[in-house]
């Protein structure tokens, strides 16, 4: 795998830093299956040529089923981003998750999820594991849970250079455990927030850890007009490639519905 980066195309980096995270957040669908079948996607695609050319593509796919008190979701997303024919961005996840739900409260779930990102440096990154979930809080549409269970790690690393050194390709097994806490709250009438936060400790060295958060904030102005913000953190508290560096995403935007 050959890594390129263009000077000029670090905007890009920032606008597309979304689309680089390894852990796949699925709980917005989560909320919305309660009965046979349900698919959620979106796909997004640009072209340029002349000067020079530049091709985007960003697809996302979920399905998900509930039957009795099973609830099965299925997702791929993928994007890549290519100029001048050197792809600088590639990503790659494909997920399976069961949720077996014991009661209001208390439910289990396995997941199987694979995937890559250039960005990351991974060329390959694959998870198996299982856990419990638990409502702390629920209310009408309002719950917070928590989530937790071991998981089995594969990682793949390209060859890479750094300060003038060569570092060969490289992998890694390891056995984590996930700490998750998930939230959709109701603050005031036309206020809502919505949290995801995935924390991934290595059993046998609890300073390796991974965190992925996402925090939404919704604004309703009217039942027109929404404005939104989000931030995005990826935390690893240990690097094993020595280029690679934590990012944050920060997004705002506004939706009109008429």
């Amino acid at each position: 795998m050959k890594y390129k980066y263009p000077k000029f195309l670090v905007l890009l980096f920032l606008f597309n830093s979304a689309l680089s995270q390894t852990i796949i957040d699925t709980e917005a669908s989560l909320k919305k299956i309660d009965s046979t079948f349900h698919v959620f996607g979106n796909f997004m695609g640009d072209k340029k040529t002349g000067n020079f050319d530049f091709g985007f593509i960003k697809a996302d796919l979920t399905l998900g089923s509930r039957i009795k008190n099973n609830l099965f979701r299925l997702t791929y997303s993928h994007a890549s981003n290519e100029f001048n024919g050197n792809i600088f961005e590639k990503r790659t996840n494909f997920q399976f998750r069961w949720n077996k739900i014991l009661n209001e409260d208390h439910s289990l779930f396995f997941f199987f999820q694979t995937g890559e990102s250039i960005r990351a440096f991974i060329d390959e990154r694959t998870l198996i594991g299982f856990g419990y979930r638990h409502h702390l809080y629920k209310k009408n549409k309002n719950y917070l849970d928590l989530a937790v269970g071991p998981f089995r790690e594969f990682e793949a690393y390209p060859a890479y250079s750094f300060e003038n050194v060569d570092y060969e390709s490289s992998s890694q097994k390891t056995t984590r455990i996930s700490f998750n806490i998930f939230a959709s709250l109701k603050l005031f009438e036309n206020i809502s927030t919505s949290t995801t936060l995935y924390s991934q400790w290595k059993y046998n060295e609890i300073r390796d850890v991974r965190v992925f958060g996402n925090q939404y904030l919704r604004f309703k102005i009217n039942k027109n007009v929404t404005t939104f913000i989000r931030y995005v953190v990826r935390y690893r508290s240990i690097n094993y490639i020595k280029r690679l560096k934590n990012d944050t995403d920060f997004m705002y935007g506004l939706e009109i519905n008429i």
